[in-house]
């Protein structure tokens, strides 16, 4: 697996490995900045994207990971975990910070896993669905 910037000619890839950015055009417009902006990182196997991560700085002037996404067909392999390193050794401030719903119960286990320390809840983005924040110190 190798794990490495993203670039614009690979936007499209990104696209069909995110199954809301497929039928969402803003979440194709955010990949699109992401990327030219370079946030964005992504995992290949075989030369193919299977995965990708955000990371921004808009959280708080924090490191905040916006998006993680695996191909459903890769999952549990290594990938997510991959990326989240990547992300926790290049993150420019000592806070690391990501979000998920409620609902999501995957991404909660990987969180636990990954040592983020729950940090707080938003209600009200996703209705029933509230959004919880996870934490993690990744510089002294």
């Amino acid at each position: 697996m190798i794990i490495r910037d993203a670039t614009e000619h690979e936007i499209d890839e990104i696209v069909a490995v995110d199954h809301v950015a497929v039928t969402d055009e803003t979440r194709r417009q955010h990949i699109r900045e992401w990327v030219r902006s370079g946030c964005a990182i992504i995992a290949l196997i075989d030369e193919r994207i299977v995965g990708y991560a955000v990371l921004e700085y808009t959280f708080f002037s924090c490191g905040f990971i916006s998006m993680l996404i695996v191909k459903e067909a890769c999952r549990r392999k290594g990938i997510a975990t991959a990326l989240v390193k990547r992300l926790e050794e290049t993150c420019n401030t000592a806070k690391l910070f990501t979000s998920t719903n409620e609902s999501n119960a995957s991404m909660r286990a990987f969180m636990a896993k990954m040592s983020y320390e729950p940090s707080g809840i938003v209600h009200n983005l996703d209705d029933g669905d509230p959004e919880l924040f996870y934490f993690k110190r990744v510089k002294d």
